[in-house]
C-alpha cells in the first residue's frame, strides 16, 4: 500500500510541474502604448542620436498581434490630444505572448507617416522590464532642413496594470502592461 501511495504522489508531482509549464508557455500580456511628440520650450541640451538602433533579432511587426478594442488610456489620449504641445502619434494596444524565459518578442512600433520608428520588449524575470528604443524624425523649424534625430531610449522596471511614462524632450510613452 505505501509503495502505491508514493508512485501516486510521483505521479501528481510530474502532472503539476509539467501542468506549471504548460501555463507558463501559454501566458500572455496586454501590452497598451501612447506616443506622442511634443513641443514644449525647454533649456535641456540633449544630444542628437548619432548611433543607429542596435535591433533585436525575432522583430516581430506590431500588425501580426491581436488589436485590442478595451483600452484604459482613452482618457489620457483624449487629454494629449487636446493640448496643442502635444502631437499623439499612435494609441494601440494588443496582446503579447510570454516568450521562452520570460522574454517577450521584440515588437516592430512605426509611426503611420515613417517619422517614428523602433521596437518595444517585455521581459519577466525577477520583475517586468520594459525596454524601448524609438526614433523620431523631424524636420526643425530653423529653416537649415536637415533633419533631426530624437531618441527615446530607456529600460525601465515596471509592475503590471501601473502606467508609466517615458520622458524625452520631444518624443513621450505612456505605457501599461496587465497579465492575462
Amino acid at each position: 500500500m505505501t509503495m502505491l501511495k508514493i508512485m501516486l504522489c510521483s505521479f501528481t508531482a510530474m502532472l503539476v510541474f509539467f501542468s506549471a509549464s504548460v501555463l507558463a508557455e501559454s501566458s500572455a500580456y496586454q501590452i497598451e502604448l501612447i506616443l506622442f511628440s511634443q513641443a514644449m520650450p525647454n533649456t535641456e541640451v540633449f544630444d542628437q542620436a548619432v548611433q543607429p538602433i542596435h535591433w533585436p533579432s525575432g522583430l516581430i511587426e506590431l500588425s501580426a498581434y491581436a488589436k485590442q478594442e478595451h483600452t484604459s488610456l482613452d482618457d489620457s489620449y483624449a487629454a494629449l490630444a487636446k493640448d496643442s504641445t502635444y502631437q499623439p502619434i499612435m494609441h494601440v494596444a494588443w496582446i503579447q505572448p510570454v516568450g521562452e524565459g520570460g522574454l517577450s518578442a521584440p515588437v516592430h512600433i512605426q509611426g503611420v507617416d515613417g517619422k517614428l520608428n523602433g521596437y518595444l520588449q517585455v521581459q519577466q524575470g525577477q520583475g517586468l522590464q520594459l525596454t524601448v528604443d524609438l526614433e523620431l524624425n523631424s524636420t526643425p523649424g530653423d529653416g537649415t532642413g536637415k533633419p533631426v534625430v530624437y531618441r527615446l531610449n530607456e529600460k525601465r522596471p515596471m509592475k503590471f496594470n501601473e502606467i508609466y511614462y517615458l520622458d524625452h524632450p520631444k518624443l513621450g510613452a505612456i505605457v501599461k502592461i496587465s497579465p492575462l
